[in-house]
């Protein structure tokens, strides 16, 4: 099933599930005698009030009633150990009562589920606690010049909407925290409104291979979260094992689709630009790395690994 289907069917069950809770309540409140005639009493003079403002009609003596009602209501809710609240639908989300549309446009609680959906679907989940302000740059030799790479990518990722590069590059050897700053960017992004797709290298070569090989009719769904996700990210480029007619191809048709639809594509490679045109030849790399679109960061620093040896 595609993942925005199944998220929204999610939030409709979720919804569903409160309104029934709230619906049982009020169901077991009317069992008794007492508050089932205050509660229809309650129900007819709000229409009454209602018609009667309606018409400009005095309403004062009606609205006294009305609170002598309800307060007669919430005694007796108190001897039954429950409260006027329980009636209402706890929405999980109160900004879009649960249905994953404000304004006829997502609402931010469903791409919040989807992210989680999407990480999860690949088998990694980003750990929430890696972010710009809980950054260590105690850990880098070179710690004034990581913080500045740090800076310049948090900038980028702060003004996406509107900065000159749709995408970003970060290069670097193994062990200088490339991943970490990848969930860094990840968990500020989603803190906005946007689908992020999210894999590695070698789980997105597998997603690539296994479309390469089927011929079922849906075959394009394996693809379609790639190509049409507001933010893709690539982790480790170049760790993949090199399949002929595989990735050079399919990456290119990504990224190539990604570009025609403005989307923005963020890559860390552990690979210099050098061999990245040498593994993927020139078409891809110019999808990669193209300095009219793509903001290249650059990091060098000691292994931490081993550094803390």
């Amino acid at each position: 099933m595609n993942i925005k289907l199944k998220v929204l069917n999610e939030i409709k069950r979720q919804r569903e599930r409160e309104e029934l809770e709230a619906e049982l309540k009020l169901r077991q409140a009317l069992e008794s005698k007492d508050f089932k005639d205050l509660y229809l009493k309650l129900k007819s003079l709000n229409y009454e009030i209602a018609k009667a403002e309606f018409n400009s009609e005095d309403v004062k003596e009606k609205k006294k009633i009305l609170l002598e009602v309800i307060k007669r209501i919430e005694n007796l809710l108190k001897k039954l150990k429950m409260s006027f609240s329980d009636f209402n639908v706890k929405y999980n989300c109160p900004i879009c009562k649960d249905t994953g549309y404000v304004d006829n446009k997502f609402c931010k609680c469903f791409y919040e589920k989807l992210n989680r959906e999407i990480t999860k679907s690949v088998g990694f989940e980003i750990n929430r606690e890696h972010t710009f302000e809980k950054a260590n740059f105690n850990l880098f030799e070179d710690k004034d010049k990581i913080e500045r790479n740090y800076k310049t990518i948090e900038k980028w990722v702060n003004k996406i909407e509107t900065s000159k590069y749709k995408n970003l590059l970060i290069c670097g050897e193994t062990g200088v925290g490339k991943t970490y700053l990848v969930e860094c960017i990840c968990n500020r992004l989603l803190n906005g409104n946007k689908s992020i797709n999210f894999y590695t290298a070698f789980t997105l070569n597998n997603v690539f291979l296994k479309y390469h090989t089927t011929f079922e009719d849906n075959k394009n769904d394996l693809i379609e979260g790639l190509i049409n996700c507001d933010i893709l990210i690539i982790d480790d480029l170049g760790s993949e094992p090199l399949l002929k007619k595989v990735n050079e191809d399919y990456l290119y048709l990504i990224l190539n689709e990604r570009l025609i639809k403005n989307k923005s594509t963020i890559i860390t490679t552990n690979l210099t630009l050098r061999n990245l045109l040498d593994r993927y030849g020139d078409r891809t790399f110019s999808r990669i790395c193209n300095k009219a679109n793509t903001l290249i960061v650059d990091i060098k620093n000691k292994d931490l690994r081993l550094k803390r040896r």
